[in-house]
């Protein structure tokens, strides 16, 4: 006889509080209750599924094995009421994105704004994260789309670009490139750089721009986020090279944005799954950053 689903909550919660008390109160259910389901559940599954240590019980090696699994499961659970709750009531909903740190700071703050005035209610979860969580988040359909910048090398995936614009360098504004506007790889030769892993989109989009132009990348400063190159820029640690998006709103950021000469496009792009279909909610936000990206001015080239 298989467990019940109320018996892998109970296991899930147990696991995630190590007391039966607060995965009851978690659960809202009794602490007996709770207590003769682990029982019933020990017993179907045939092992024992926890251990009392230091006073907090502790998933045994067994049931360790089965918690990535039930997290998925229940996951997948909740983004089906979601959706039912989206489809009862089309004037609320809410949506899981995954997003890097760039594009959640740049693109979907504007973008939710847009669609919250025909839908106040709409509740937004945001995970952000560097281009392979996303890419892995959206494949494992923990959410309902990823926002990722390119290059992106996953077919299985569906891809709607929402922009593009070549990389620029940011410096500060008292940098002796400051006043250039436009500057090559070359010019960037003499400054410390701070730039990203190989392992990251931008890393190669930039490992691109210097080799094309003939200049080693010499990297002084690595960094994984835009928006931390564009404050070590502003401290005036060295120059970055980064994407566009992240100067996207007339904020004052403090640093010079200067134009790069070549410069590789970026693009930022929503990822889907191939296989299963977004909710209403899902396809509003992002019909609301199509249109949002469609109102952007150009970038220079």
């Amino acid at each position: 006889m298989p467990l019940s689903f109320r018996q892998l909550e109970v296991i899930r919660a147990v696991s995630r509080h190590g007391s039966v008390t607060l995965a009851a109160a978690q659960l809202g259910i009794s602490q007996p209750a709770v207590s003769m389901l682990l029982r019933d559940g020990a017993a179907l599954a045939g092992f024992s599924l926890f251990r009392r240590r230091q006073g907090r019980l502790q998933p045994t090696p067994e049931t360790r094995l089965l918690l990535g699994d039930l997290d998925r499961v229940f996951e997948g659970v909740e983004r089906l009421n979601r959706l039912v709750e989206d489809l009862r009531d089309s004037s609320v909903g809410s949506v899981q994105v995954a997003a890097t740190p760039t594009l959640a700071d740049n693109l979907l703050p504007p973008a939710l704004a847009l669609l919250r005035r025909a839908r106040p209610r709409l509740q937004l979860v945001v995970h952000t994260m560097d281009n392979p969580g996303v890419i892995d988040a959206v494949q494992r359909e923990r959410v309902d789309f990823g926002l990722a910048l390119t290059p992106v090398g996953e077919p299985e995936l569906r891809r709607i670009e929402l922009t593009r614009g070549p990389l620029i360098a940011v410096v500060a504004r008292d940098h002796p490139l400051a006043g250039r506007g436009v500057v090559s790889p070359r010019d960037l030769a003499d400054f410390p750089l701070i730039s990203f892993s190989r392992s990251l989109p931008l890393g190669n989009l930039v490992e691109q721009a210097f080799r094309e132009a003939g200049v080693p990348r010499r990297i002084a400063l690595e960094v994984t986020q835009s928006s931390l190159a564009a404050a070590m820029a502003r401290a005036g640690i060295g120059v970055a090279v980064t994407d566009p998006f992240l100067l996207l709103d007339a904020r004052d950021h403090g640093v010079a944005r200067l134009v790069l000469r070549p410069a590789p496009l970026v693009s930022a792009m929503a990822l889907l799954p191939r296989q299963s279909q977004p909710g209403r909610a899902a396809l509003l936000l992002l019909a609301a950053l199509r249109r949002l990206a469609r109102s952007l001015p150009e970038f220079p080239a």
